[in-house]
């Protein structure tokens, strides 16, 4: 089982680092992919997009909604984290 991590105090193995900028260079893939994870934890106030994130994200919401159909299911899966201690609940 893997190790418990908390947000912004995680840490990624050197596969994982390896597999990210593999998929960054394949296209921008993972990076795409991450911009609307980035959106809706800025919606929850966890995290701040950076402008470049921002530009993208309105791209692809232009582009068919792909943005904001992907930030919708992940802030669907944000709402129904319990709150561990540290996490405010209201």
């Amino acid at each position: 089982m893997a190790e418990r991590q908390h947000l912004g105090q995680g840490t990624t193995t050197s596969w994982e680092k390896f597999w990210y900028i593999l998929g960054c260079i394949y296209l921008g893939a993972a990076y795409f992919q991450k911009v609307p994870v980035k959106k809706a934890l800025s919606e929850y106030g966890l995290v701040e997009m950076t402008s470049a994130e921002k530009f993208w994200y309105v791209v692809q919401c232009i582009l068919f909604g792909f943005g904001y159909f992907a930030k919708v299911t992940i802030k669907k899966a944000l709402s129904e984290v319990r709150s561990p201690a540290g996490f405010p609940t209201a």
